[in-house]
């Protein structure tokens, strides 16, 4: 997509994969820049935190015929996943494993000097 500085977790449960993919910026002013700069991107094309809890409330067993997950392109019948991405919250943390929840820090948006 672009942006640079995140590394990416896919997340895993018991049945595989969840559909979830974590993106972890430096813990720094540049990092919450480069973390909101990503979720309005998503937001914009409205791909953010509201819509995906649309699609999840709305969504059926079969996923790969549901318009806000798969986009099938005219021209060749490929289809490829819609991404989905907003900025998680310390509620969000339920959703990841327990090891990365053991070394989450959550921090204000207080706690940064965003006039870098």
């Amino acid at each position: 997509l672009g942006f640079s500085g995140g590394k990416s977790k896919s997340m895993y449960g018991k049945d595989g994969h969840l559909g979830i993919t974590l993106v972890k910026f430096a813990a720094t002013p540049a990092g919450l820049k480069e973390c909101e700069h990503l979720a309005e991107f998503f937001e914009k094309d409205n791909h953010g935190r509201r819509a995906w809890a649309r699609v999840q409330a709305s969504s059926s067993s079969d996923d790969d015929k549901n318009p806000d997950l798969v986009k099938v392109d005219e021209r060749t019948g490929e289809k490829k996943r819609v991404l989905y991405g907003y900025i998680g919250t310390a509620f969000d943390l339920e959703k990841v494993d327990f090891d990365l929840r053991k070394k989450a820090l959550i921090k204000s948006r207080r706690d940064f000097d965003l006039s870098d």
